[in-house]
């Protein structure tokens, strides 16, 4: 079969690159570096969606509560003094009005829930896991998708490389439960289940310069990039959507 290799997190979030004009203001003139100001913290949205973001370099990581992801995101200009934030994936996730109002955008919201600051807050880094750990845990993943999915999936890692240090252990046991989110999300239907029951045996987590996806034969190939941190990763809603375009081509 021919060699499949997707990048994920090389997306151009491009948005509306039309900045609001500043305006008049009893104490002179509008900033125009404040309008859509992303303020990190802890977040209520609706009723019940709690959710922290924080500031990354030059992008932001999301992270909501009763959930161990963390999302890395991508910050884009929209009309009117506006911000977007997207997912690796490419999807909206936030957008911050020039006037400062934040909605979050969810599967189960797509048309937005307001959002409000309620304080400051960090995000969960990944845990320090030792060699034995991640092993079982490789095991426990295969066993989830087989339990809940009816998968049958080896799911493994390079483990010489994985061995070498406790920072690419992290992320590497981080890469493998996105990846496993991801196989999880795609096999909700019973086209998604049916598509990596026939074509995928092996998932294999590996390091390589920036996060890709390939299939070869039966494996699947998933990389990271220590160096990298959070962005050296795929989320889990990365991992779906690349494995619809890998589907899509065969």
């Amino acid at each position: 079969m021919a060699r499949l290799c997707i990048a994920i997190l090389t997306l151009i979030l491009a948005g509306a690159l039309v900045p609001a004009r500043a305006q008049d203001a009893p104490n002179g003139k509008l900033s125009l570096e404040r309008l859509g100001e992303i303020q990190p913290g802890t977040y209520l949205a609706g009723d019940d969606v709690r959710f922290t973001l924080v500031k990354d370099r030059d992008n932001y990581l999301l992270h909501f509560d009763n959930n161990p992801e963390v999302f890395v995101l991508y910050a884009g200009h929209a009309s009117l003094g506006g911000r977007v934030l997207k997912y690796d994936s490419g999807e909206t996730v936030l957008q911050v009005a020039g006037w400062g109002g934040m909605t979050l955008y969810t599967d189960a919201a797509p048309t937005g829930l307001p959002a409000t600051r309620t304080g400051d807050g960090a995000v969960p880094m990944p845990p320090s896991v030792s060699l034995s750990d991640i092993q079982n845990a490789a095991e426990d993943e295969a066993q989830h998708l087989a339990y809940m999915r009816g998968l049958r999936l080896t799911v493994t890692a390079d483990w010489a490389t994985v061995s070498i240090d406790g920072a690419t252990r992290a992320l590497a046991f981080d890469t493998m439960e996105n990846t496993v989110r991801g196989l999880d999300r795609f096999s909700y239907n019973a086209v998604g289940r049916e598509l990596l029951a026939h074509r995928i045996d092996t998932v294999m987590v590996e390091t390589a310069g920036k996060p890709t996806l390939r299939l070869k034969a039966k494996t699947l190939t998933v990389t990271f990039n220590p160096a990298r941190g959070f962005e050296g990763r795929a989320s889990s809603r990365a991992i779906s959507r690349a494995l619809g375009s890998i589907f899509s081509k065969r």
